[in-house]
């Protein structure tokens, strides 16, 4: 029985990552990304859950990241699991706060945001239109506050994956 993959499934969340990395300046070639989305396809197909502990998906972010950036060994990011955190304006606002403040001796940095949509559905059934619209908006907040809070001179970005 093959597993399909799902919307809250980590491995698709580590391949869609891997995905985006091979597009926006990756040092791996087309066929290392490609065998490193076998590899993740397989690793689904043998495990019985859709969701790593907390320790292991960070984990295995941090390996997806050294795999398309192995020269930059402090490749300056962060990751943000959203759906081991509360998510109201005041803890979002502290989380990124102290992302960008994480990288004030540095021009470029990274946050990389995970489980945001699925944090917010945790108490519903269905996703919604009102949901989607409070989604979009709370993006567009993160990626607001990084812009406010950045000095002039850095480079940071949100990837949400």
């Amino acid at each position: 029985m093959t597993k399909t993959a799902d919307k809250k499934d980590d491995y698709t969340r580590l391949q869609n990552l891997n995905a985006l990395f091979s597009v926006i300046g990756s040092k791996s070639t087309r066929e290392e990304t490609l065998q490193l989305q076998r590899t993740l396809s397989f690793l689904r197909e043998n495990d019985d859950s859709r969701r790593m502990p907390a320790k292991s998906f960070e984990h295995c972010v941090e390996q997806v990241v050294r795999f398309h950036f192995p020269n930059k060994r402090h490749f300056n990011y962060t990751h943000w699991n959203a759906r081991i955190t509360t998510i109201d304006p005041l803890w979002i606002r502290a989380s990124v706060v102290e992302f960008v403040n994480s990288f004030q001796n540095v021009n470029n940095g990274l946050l990389l945001v995970s489980g945001l949509r699925e944090s917010m559905l945790k108490h519903h059934k269905r996703w919604t239109s009102k949901k989607e619209k409070l989604y979009q908006e709370t993006r567009s907040y993160i990626e607001e506050l990084v812009l406010h809070h950045a000095a002039n001179e850095q480079n940071l970005s949100v990837l949400f994956f």
